[in-house]
């Protein structure tokens, strides 16, 4: 493989240039030229680019680059490094060495970032403080260069790590959010924000977004009988009353879906007190979501969501005596279809107050 100084010898040559006139291109002195020729040294990262379109070749090119061979080195230096007897600077250094024949390979970059902060933890704190600061450099490389998402959520989860070290509040807020739409990674983020006025805030959002996410998740889970779903249905319910503390403004459909399933059950295995406990728990959740006022609604009210994909006009006139009545159609109530009680329930949830839904309602049939 040729080196960085051969290949700009020969392509300047090619190209008719003295070491002056290439020199004068790049604002660099003659001398700087011919050492880089001589291979006493290379030129600095932020001349590449500036190379590779004088000479009208790619950076790999310039560096004598060859793909196959790169990852054969790339290889090689991951088995030196894992080695028992390899100390952490030991390997800085020999990644540092790769980095300085391609400087634009992700993966170089993310070794040398896991090393920096290897070396960290083992130093005093001034070197501490450097290394996290050189292990932060390049992983901003990778969320500046790669493309790769196992590479960047690594990156993400771990940078934002180093810069709570650092107790940079606001770095460590910008990564989380980073994130993009709401998942484990982002809401253990914002959790760990190393700044006290907000972070009893982040672990409250995180809770409510765990104790939302664990309600869905039963709700999907196949169960072998019911009683094994009423006893998980029971479980979040209570998860849920603990996780929100009274505030169904935020999570009201959630508990409206969860009392969908729980009625159901209750009501396919004939314990009428139960099916029509949950059935009032249901109608009350539905009243005081169709009442709320304007801007205390879920959808204002969640601040895991990033934008309101629903029209606002429509946000806000939603009427969940439809959901209601359209779900208690259902074959589990056949059996009380015809009672008093059931039918009092309905009439009582026909008549619920609140804005009417923009789409008309449905057909009912007692």
């Amino acid at each position: 493989m040729t080196t960085i100084g051969q290949n700009i010898r020969k392509l300047r040559k090619e190209r008719g240039m003295t070491q002056e006139e290439l020199a004068a291109q790049l604002n660099v002195s003659a001398q700087a030229v011919s050492k880089w020729e001589m291979e006493i040294c290379s030129p600095d990262i932020s001349l590449i680019v500036p190379l590779s379109a004088l000479f009208g070749v790619s950076a790999d090119d310039l560096f004598g680059i060859s793909p196959d061979g790169m990852e054969t080195e790339i290889e090689e230096t991951k088995k030196y490094c894992d080695a028992f007897e390899t100390t952490n600077e030991d390997a800085l250094e020999a990644w540092m060495k790769l980095y300085a024949r391609y400087p634009h390979n992700s993966i170089i970059h993310f070794e040398i970032a896991k090393t920096h902060f290897y070396c960290a933890k083992a130093d005093d704190d001034e070197n501490y403080t450097r290394h996290c600061k050189k292990a932060a450099e390049f992983y901003e490389k990778i969320l500046d260069e790669s493309t790769d998402n196992d590479l960047r959520s690594q990156t993400l989860e771990t940078l934002h790590q180093i810069y709570n070290c650092l107790h940079d509040s606001k770095n460590a807020l910008r990564i989380a959010n980073m994130g993009g739409d709401w998942g484990t990674l982002k809401a253990e983020m914002l959790s760990k924000i190393d700044d006290y006025e907000k972070k009893n805030y982040w672990c409250q959002q995180v809770f409510k977004y765990y104790g939302e996410g664990m309600a869905w998740a039963v709700m999907h889970m196949q169960f072998p009988d019911v009683e094994t779903q009423i006893f998980a249905y029971e479980t979040a319910e209570k998860i849920l009353d603990l996780t929100y503390l009274g505030d169904k403004a935020w999570i009201s459909y959630v508990y409206m879906a969860l009392y969908t399933h729980l009625a159901t059950c209750y009501a396919s295995v004939d314990n009428d007190d139960k099916t029509y406990e949950v059935l009032d728990k249901w109608y009350e959740t539905a009243l005081f979501e169709d009442n709320l006022p304007l801007g205390e609604h879920r959808y204002e009210n969640n601040p895991f969501m990033n934008e309101i994909v629903y029209n606002h006009d429509l946000a806000y006139t939603h009427h969940n005596r439809d959901y209601i009545l359209c779900h208690i159609q259902n074959h589990a109530f056949d059996r009380i279809r015809d009672s008093y009680r059931f039918g009092a329930y309905v009439e009582k949830v026909k008549a619920m107050p609140g804005i009417e839904h923009p789409f008309g309602s449905v057909n009912f049939e007692d």
